[in-house]
């Protein structure tokens, strides 16, 4: 189909256009971001999973604190009480308050014991606290993140969707000018997953590669430059480079 010089601007302009449409359409339906977002999926489950882990740990050693606390707290009454039955001394024999002492001075010992095992939780929970909020502090990093990386992609499909409703509004103003038959044969190569027209660098089709017969070429070259073609293989719109 032959085709005048402004139309030949005009079909230029659309290749171009569609390029650049395919372009911004792949950067719309895979985000630049989505890989790193993916991470910080991937990141959040170890966190939380990492979060459940340290938290369990934590309640663990804050029960044994209290447990300790609960028998030391006991021992004391222990204490206590056989104290003031020390001291009173009614009715006792030299060899009950013989006993008393040794009962008291064996909860006392148990004390010290429970005290000790007492520390030496409060210290591992003091520990696993510090651990569980470093994970607190890098999931609350992660989600920031996440959030952030979130926004910043609906933020750019939205300008990619305005470009790319602009381009459509260019290009359909462009094939307003052109043959209604070559316009045809162009969305009709875009449906079937092509660039719809391509330049003619040599002999082969710019747009899927298959190579066009050394007679067929030549006789492309003595035609007018404005002519154009359709690919046998793709059924591309072909213009030659002027």
């Amino acid at each position: 189909m032959l085709i005048t010089a402004e139309q030949r601007t005009e079909l230029e302009s659309l290749i171009e256009l569609a390029s650049h449409g395919r372009a911004l359409r792949h950067e719309h339906d895979n985000p630049t971001q989505a890989s790193a977002l993916k991470d910080l999926v991937s990141s959040h489950k170890e966190l939380e999973a990492k979060k459940t882990e340290a938290a369990e740990v934590v309640e663990k050693f804050r029960t044994d604190v209290a447990e300790h606390a609960a028998a030391i707290e006991s021992q004391n009454a222990q204490i206590k009480k056989k104290t003031l039955e020390l001291n009173d001394g009614t009715g006792l024999t030299s060899r009950d308050l013989v006993n008393l002492q040794g009962e008291i001075s064996g909860h006392e010992e148990r004390v010290a014991e429970l005290e000790e095992a007492e520390l030496g939780s409060m210290e591992e929970l003091e520990s696993a606290e510090a651990v569980l909020s470093e994970v607190e502090s890098s999931l609350a990093e992660v989600i920031a993140s996440g959030r952030t990386m979130q926004k910043s992609i609906k933020d750019r499909k939205a300008e990619l969707a305005a470009e790319l409703e602009a381009n459509s509004a260019s290009a359909q103003k462009l094939k307003a000018d052109l043959p209604e038959a070559l316009v045809r044969q162009f969305d009709q190569n875009v449906a079937a997953g092509g660039p719809g027209a391509a330049i003619l660098n040599g002999p082969n089709c710019q747009a899927c590669g298959q190579e066009i017969s050394g007679m067929a070429w030549k006789g492309m070259l003595l035609e007018d430059p404005n002519q154009t073609y359709e690919c046998e293989e793709c059924e591309a719109v072909l213009l030659r480079k002027g």
